[in-house]
């Protein structure tokens, strides 16, 4: 099986790993897909699978020959549409876009009605780092006026988000392990409700993700950034790190299927995000999105790496079912 590689020379590469995976898929290949697919949209219209996936859905259909379908079955913070995918017959014509930490974290701390491994995943297209947020009049002017305020009324802050064991989620809760503080967390259904929630003052704040504040800057205040150091497209947002708070959290996203894929089917699909994601990269950037090119192989590592160190994380915080 061939696992895509991080590299800036796009063009080249994609044409080499489009060769490769053909090769290794052989000649049933050719016969997948022969009619419509569909790609299941887990969370909310006007977050950041559905954005990602509307910009996805017509280069796609060029790429596959046949039309690809956006289906919305949002719930339990993508949980139900993961279910859905997990049940549906392996052969390649259902998928999703995911977020990880969800589809890690959330079978560790409840029943979601899927397990990790009830998922094929097939190509990681990005990541966006968590970002701490509150309303332009908000008396929080830096991240020290927010921490400690947290500390004068433990719990008063709300903070949004999407779903609960959520990257949003998790970020907030390595925020109050990191500075000692107790924030109150509110699930949403997507990133998209999010922003009219905060715009109204019905939270206090959000820990969102980089694309939802690149859109709403002029809105929003950013306090801080949860990346190792300062990102090029939030240059004048410091990190925690930097302010003396270990924050680092991103939600990686790509498109999964249910486990027992045929390998032609998961390098057909892995092999036209491939093209699409390399020719919209530079836009993605530009909407706040950190670009990756994982085929199966290191998509598959991404998950086990991460599957260690999220059950580490969540047991320390009691947070394990």
């Amino acid at each position: 099986m061939i696992m895509f590689k991080l590299l800036k020379r796009s063009a080249l590469v994609g044409a080499c790993l489009a060769g490769a995976l053909g090769m290794a898929a052989g000649p049933a290949a050719a016969s997948f897909p022969e009619r419509t697919v569909t790609y299941v949209n887990p969370f909310s219209p006007g977050g950041e699978c559905d954005i990602v996936q509307r910009m996805q859905q017509e280069p796609l259909r060029s790429e596959l020959g046949v039309d690809v379908v956006i289906e919305y079955r949002e719930g339990g913070g993508g949980a139900v549409g993961w279910t859905h995918v997990s049940r549906q017959r392996a052969d390649g014509y259902t998928f999703a876009c995911f977020s990880i930490p969800h589809i890690i974290a959330q079978p560790m701390t409840r029943n979601p009605g899927y397990q990790t491994d009830d998922l094929k995943v097939i190509y990681t297209y990005h990541s966006t780092p968590q970002v701490l947020v509150v309303r332009n009049d908000s008396p929080f002017q830096t991240l020290e006026d927010f921490i400690n305020a947290a500390k004068e009324n433990p719990g008063s802050i709300t903070v949004g988000g999407t779903g609960t064991a959520s990257g949003n989620h998790l970020g907030a809760v390595r925020l109050m392990r990191a500075a000692d503080i107790r924030l109150t967390w509110i699930p949403f259904p997507g990133s998209g409700p999010t922003i009219p929630a905060l715009q109204g003052g019905h939270v206090g704040a959000l820990m969102t993700n980089s694309t939802m504040y690149v859109q709403n800057k002029d809105r929003f205040r950013a306090l801080a950034v949860s990346t190792e150091e300062r990102v090029d497209f939030l240059p004048d947002v410091p990190t925690f790190k930097e302010l003396g708070y270990d924050v680092v959290e991103a939600i990686y996203r790509g498109a999964l299927g249910p486990a027992g894929m045929p390998d032609e089917a998961v390098n057909r699909i892995a092999e036209a995000l491939d093209k699409v994601n390399r020719a919209q990269a530079e836009r993605k950037q530009e909407m706040g999105f950190q670009m990756h090119y994982y085929g199966p192989e290191e998509s598959a590592a991404l998950v086990e790496r991460l599957k260690v160190e999220y059950r580490e994380l969540l047991d320390e915080l009691g947070m394990l079912r």
